[in-house]
């Protein structure tokens, strides 16, 4: 009977930790609040979308701005964030503007060789 009862706590407990999770903390892509799109974070992950691509392609872009983005956290016993956003972009400084879907994987606060970018591409 007591193990019953430990068990019956046990799941009240997992179910209200549950019940209090933001959204998105259960692999779920979750909207960047509009707010927060002109954050150090949400703009300094698309600035790191942007050098990464014009490093490696030579495409001589320069970021502009994150115009919407979603993030998704990983399930339980994860670790970092995946980041899609969408940033604008211009070929060269004062060339042409062109929007940009790219997804990084990160941990936030962690030095910039943890980071990867895992997709970039032209909308």
């Amino acid at each position: 009977m007591r193990s019953l009862h430990a068990l019956l706590v046990a799941v009240l407990v997992l179910v209200a930790v549950a019940a209090t999770l933001p959204a998105g903390t259960d692999g779920a892509w979750a909207p960047i609040p509009a707010r927060d799109l002109n954050g150090v974070v949400v703009q300094q992950v698309g600035r790191f979308a942007v050098l990464v691509h014009d490093i490696t392609r030579r495409a001589s872009l320069v970021f502009v701005k994150v115009e919407r983005g979603e993030t998704e956290r990983p399930a339980a016993g994860g670790v970092g964030t995946n980041y899609r956003l969408v940033v604008t972009v211009e070929k060269a400084p004062g060339g042409s503007r062109r929007q940009y879907e790219c997804v990084v994987w990160g941990v936030p606060g962690s030095r910039t060789s943890t980071w990867k970018l895992l997709g970039f591409k032209a909308l």
